[in-house]
């Protein structure tokens, strides 16, 4: 069960409170075992006696002067985790996953965007799940811009066949009453055009408050008699919200998780090479440029042996007849700086734009957010930027020039004249020709195929999201408006404008069956730059072994039985 939402609402808590439902028949037998608490979480609330504020544990370690840095009622989720479970005849795989941010600004989110991709590689190692849990605040009372955010932030990873395996999970709701919160989703969906089925066997309300009362119970905080009615009463509510989801996800057919694969190495290609797409395209402008102003030169010379061929000067012809190409050479840094994209703190530098603006050296935190630069999540204390404008950099980009060509010097020694130095001159002028058509081609297969990965994930994804090397592209482009960088902007606006023409054949085309994998290995086969297209990969492809590994913090099968059969496993 993949339980995804926005930050604060409560699935941590609702882990717990699942645990509790499955392995204690009644509220007063599992407030006698101290409740079981998969996940460890704090709580807030007034001394029965002092009236002072104080902080408990589901640990069970007593009472505590009140935290600043715990929030009342949550584990705080970094990384999703996976949580094994057996009941009845069923092994449960409960899946929890940080909160999105609840943030004005939903243009940037560089934290959301990290933990969707940690949720993603996480799902990418099973073969399918059956039930993908969105869970909503059953107190909201307005269609608020997180929500809005939260949900397309969410859903755009999705793939159109798993709207079945879809549930809604309502937290915090007291009455248990779903209507309230169901119609902000349904405006949700009228609005974006999405369907998907609202109905008794897809929506589910939940009061978690069962955990802080076990909790409570753990700590021997003394309950009243009409603190005891409430609490059975939801969990006699909550507990049977607990046993239809169960009986539900096991009716459902589990979804094939293959296409969200696709679909997330499709985004995870754009997104890992977009601006490595950018530098090796700069790249090519820049050889190009080079090789046009060789030809001119070598045009130049061959004029001057027509015009007296006692000009042949063999050293000057070599030196003139050698090719260098620039490349983009990534070294890695073994560690990870938080550098700043702003064009603010981005400067260009021999037509190469370099985040100089280095704002935490050697960061080691899991979030953004919680960089030691950061300011409440927010803004940078180091460059005054906004957290949005910050990203990890893992490995050093430089440009480079290598020499490709040299002439052979038995070639060079044969060219004893005019006559045979102009036919050399030729040779290497269509030599240069090929090259540059070599390099147009190039980059017309690289923008086609970019084009064809976005369109796949634009056709296949139960959202629509935006194109990440559309947005590099207008990014960079910004950026080198801002520097006067007269010709790369308009080189990069050529690129923008002949992209933009490829993703509008494509999209036009219908075609949603593209061969992902074989889109990325034409990429890598590209006789000029695929393999350094290539090498851009080898980072993200460590980043999400680490991930997979960190992820998987439970290897043992916490028991909730209350019968001991098992011949089932539900991914849900």
């Amino acid at each position: 069960m993949l339980l995804i939402g926005e930050s604060g609402v409560g699935k941590s808590t609702w882990i717990n409170a699942f645990a509790n439902y499955c392995k204690f028949r009644s509220l007063e037998e599992a407030a006698k075992a101290d409740g079981v608490f998969p996940i460890p979480c704090t709580f807030e609330l007034r001394d029965p006696h002092t009236k002072e504020m104080i902080s408990i544990s589901s640990e069970g370690n007593g009472i505590k002067a009140l935290s600043q840095t715990t929030k009342v009622g949550e584990s705080v989720t970094v990384m999703p985790n996976n949580y094994v479970f057996q009941y009845e005849n069923a092994q449960i795989n409960l899946i929890d996953t940080p909160g999105l941010m609840d943030t004005k600004d939903t243009t940037g989110h560089s934290t959301d965007k990290e933990h969707v991709n940690n949720i993603l590689r996480l799902l990418s190692t099973y073969d399918e799940i059956h039930a993908i849990c969105i869970l909503l605040k059953g107190s909201e009372t307005r269609l608020s811009n997180t929500i809005k955010y939260t949900l397309t932030e969410l859903l755009s990873h999705l793939d159109t066949d798993a709207f079945n395996n879809v549930i809604f999970i309502f937290t915090h709701a007291t009455n248990f009453n779903p209507d309230q919160t169901r119609s902000i989703l349904e405006r949700f969906l009228n609005e974006t055009k999405l369907v998907l089925p609202l109905n008794e066997s897809t929506i589910y309300c939940f009061d978690n408050g069962t955990v802080n009362y076990l909790a409570q119970c753990k700590n021997k905080i003394p309950q009243t008699e009409d603190v005891k009615d409430d609490a059975k009463r939801i969990w006699t509510r909550s507990a049977k919200s607990t046993r239809a989801i169960f009986d539900y996800v096991c009716s459902l057919k589990p979804h094939s998780l293959e296409k969200i694969k696709k679909i997330y190495n499709a985004e995870n290609t754009i997104r890992i090479l977009s601006e490595k797409v950018i530098d090796t395209l700069m790249c090519i402008s820049k050889d190009d440029d080079y090789l046009e102003q060789k030809k001119k030169e070598m045009e130049r010379e061959k004029a001057r042996i027509e015009d007296n061929p006692a000009n042949f000067a063999p050293d000057h012809l070599r030196k003139l007849m050698c090719v260098t190409e620039t490349k983009v050479n990534c070294t890695q840094l073994g560690y990870r700086n938080t550098v700043c994209k702003s064009s603010k703190c981005t400067v260009v530098v021999n037509g190469k734009i370099h985040y100089e603006q280095i704002c935490c050296a050697g960061c080691t935190v899991t979030s953004m957010g919680w960089c030691a630069s950061m300011q409440f999540w927010t803004w940078c204390k180091v460059c005054s930027c906004h957290k949005d404008n910050h990203d990890w950099m893992t490995t050093r980009t430089e440009l480079v020039t290598e020499t490709v060509y040299r002439p052979d010097p038995s070639a060079i020694s044969q060219i004893v004249d005019g006559n045979s130095a102009l036919r050399e001159i030729n040779n290497v002028i269509a030599e240069w020709e090929k090259r540059v058509k070599m390099y147009k081609h190039e980059t017309e297969q690289m923008l086609r195929t970019c084009a064809k990965l976005n369109t796949f994930v634009h056709q296949n994804a139960l959202m629509k999201s935006d194109d990440e090397l559309s947005r590099s592209l207008q990014n960079q482009i910004e950026t080198y408006e801002i520097a006067g960088a007269h010709t790369a902007t308009a080189y990069l606006k050529r690129i923008q404008c002949q992209y933009e023409q490829f993703l509008a054949m494509e999209k036009s085309s219908g075609d949603r069956t593209h061969n992902v994998h074989g889109l990325i290995l034409q990429l890598y086969s590209l006789p000029m730059k695929g393999n350094d297209l290539r090498k851009a990969m080898e980072v993200e492809e460590k980043a999400a072994h680490e991930v997979e590994e960190n992820s998987r913090t439970s290897n043992s099968v916490m028991d909730l039985s209350q019968s001991k059969s098992k011949d089932k496993c539900i991914t849900m």
